[in-house]
Parts: C-alpha cells; structure tokens; sequence
C-alpha cells in the first residue's frame, strides 16, 4: 500500500504505479495540468517513469481558459 497526500487530501493506493497510470486513473486531462511533487514541480517527460511512492505530497494544478 502507499499512503500519499494528494492537493490536501490522504490517499492510500492498494499498490503502487506511474505518476502517468495515476493521474489518468483519478480523470485528469493530462494536457491541461501541473504537477507538483513534495514542493517541486515534476517535469511532464517524468510521468512515464516516476511512480507515486517516490512522493508524499502532491498537488495538481489544472489550466482553465476563459476570460
């Protein structure tokens, strides 16, 4: 199990996965967000790759348009 905080919320994952498996499982539009990983942003080239129980606390950041 991984226990993370994710934008002030606790969340326990039954195992772990990739940042990328994550977000898509949870119905983040990928194109349109910002990921911040224990105080730093994490770079979109590192989803693929960085699995979620590297980090305790995440916050996403999702771009809206308007005006």
């Amino acid at each position: 199990m991984v226990n993370i905080v994710l934008n002030g919320k606790e969340i326990t994952l039954e195992s772990d996965m990739t940042v990328e498996e994550f977000l898509l499982k949870f119905g983040f539009e990928l194109k349109f967000i910002a990921l911040e990983r224990d105080y730093e942003i994490l770079p979109r080239n590192m989803w693929q790759e960085q699995t979620m129980g590297l980090g305790k606390k995440y916050e996403v950041v999702e771009f809206v348009g308007g005006g």
